[in-house]
């Protein structure tokens, strides 16, 4: 029997909460416009990672199930849109992966007027939430494409790396504190952003 999840906010639509595939997760009017699986909880069972897109309005949300050990997805975790599609821009999301059990979404967001950034966000299933591990941005140029600086940052090991791909062709790395660990549901992309000058 298919059960409806709670409405996580305003305008998001309700999700199934069991289904056998993605497609089965969405309500009517809605189709899966991106998929992935991977095991993401450690149990060694395939789950899933899927963008929703509206028919007619091209919203967007992201939603994640665990696979079950028989069959079938449960709903873990649904975004209403603040996420994968942040301020309503459905063009920043370019793909998303699952590698070595964390799931990684690579977004094109505006800069400044001579730049655009890569930004790379990979999340990782504990202490029952996905949280943040990593981010990095790359800063690329609109005249020539080329990658001018990269920022990476590791929360885990609590470690960033700057490179600078100019005619400087600086790295530097350093260690740095940070405290409770960001989640899926408060990270928005093109509003998160981090300085190794200031870590």
């Amino acid at each position: 029997m298919l059960l409806f999840a709670g409405t996580m906010a305003a305008q998001t639509p309700k999700l199934y909460h069991e289904a056998a595939s993605p497609r089965g997760f969405a309500p009517d009017g809605w189709h899966v416009y991106f998929t992935v699986r991977g095991d993401l909880n450690n149990d060694r069972v395939d789950d899933i990672a899927f963008v929703l897109e509206d028919n007619y309005s091209g919203d967007r949300v992201l939603a994640i199930a665990f696979g079950k050990k028989k069959r079938g997805y449960v709903l873990q975790e649904q975004d209403g849109g603040r996420f994968i599609a942040p301020k309503g821009n459905t063009d920043a999301f370019v793909d998303m992966s699952i590698q070595g059990g964390t799931l990684r979404f690579n977004f094109l967001l505006p800069g400044s007027h001579a730049y655009d950034n890569d930004d790379s966000f990979i999340f990782r299933f504990q202490n029952k939430r996905f949280e943040l591990i990593g981010w990095e941005r790359k800063l690329r140029s609109k005249k020539n494409d080329r990658v001018n600086e990269v920022t990476s940052v590791n929360f885990s090991t609590q470690t960033v790396i700057y490179e600078d791909r100019t005619k400087k062709s600086e790295t530097r790395q350093k260690h740095f504190d940070y405290g409770r660990l960001k989640t899926l549901g408060n990270v928005v992309p093109g509003k998160f952003s981090l300085s190794y000058d200031k870590l």
